[in-house]
């Protein structure tokens, strides 16, 4: 019903989950404007639904934890198996990071951080666990694309790269605003006391 918060927050949350994939998949950025009508269809299938809550949003919820997750995945081949964009790229971080030989390390070390992610994300248990993985992920890669000589677009490419990290941690936030109770009742398991 209008009003209720809840509603207004699955609104905002699928609007912005819509945008966010439309926004950062290359796939529909080819379309160009025309890649603003996947936020607005799914806003318009929330409107029109007669239940705004549950069965819609949770199933936006997935989409946005699928791309959340394809995202991370599908840059493991290029991060696991040493591609020479890829061993440029955390050169340049380590290099600017006084560690300079280490490039290996933390390219791999993200790597394996973006897989656990991704096996979170998709777990239901554990969903809002790996949204703030990829939150923490995703806040360091735009740190680093916006301070460091790497710069917002590294391989020349209308920085597509930079694009998807920041379509990828709002749908990270979102995520974390959807399973913010599961958040908080896996932290208090673990001692961790966090406002509900």
């Amino acid at each position: 019903m209008i009003g209720d918060p809840n509603s207004e927050r699955d609104i905002l949350g699928t609007f912005l989950i819509g945008a966010a994939v439309a926004t950062g998949n290359p796939a529909i950025s080819q379309f160009g404007i025309a890649g603003i009508l996947l936020p607005l269809i799914l806003l318009v299938a929330v409107l029109s639904s007669k239940s705004r809550t549950l069965p819609l949003t949770v199933g936006i919820r997935w989409i946005g934890a699928a791309y959340v997750a394809f995202i991370f995945l599908w840059y493991e081949q290029y991060k696991l198996f040493g591609d020479e964009g890829s061993v440029q790229l955390f050169v340049t971080l380590t290099d600017w990071l006084g560690f300079p030989v280490h490039e290996a390390v933390m390219r791999i070390g993200v790597g394996l951080c973006e897989i656990l992610a991704s096996v979170l994300i998709l777990t239901p248990a554990l969903q809002g666990l790996g949204a703030v993985g990829a939150l923490l992920l995703m806040t360091g890669a735009i740190f680093f694309h916006l301070v460091t000589p790497l710069g917002v677009d590294p391989y020349g490419d209308g920085g597509v790269l930079f694009k998807q990290a920041c379509s990828v941690w709002t749908c990270a936030v979102i995520i974390v605003w959807w399973q913010w109770q599961q958040i908080t009742a896996l932290a208090r398991s673990i001692g961790i006391p966090l406002p509900a």
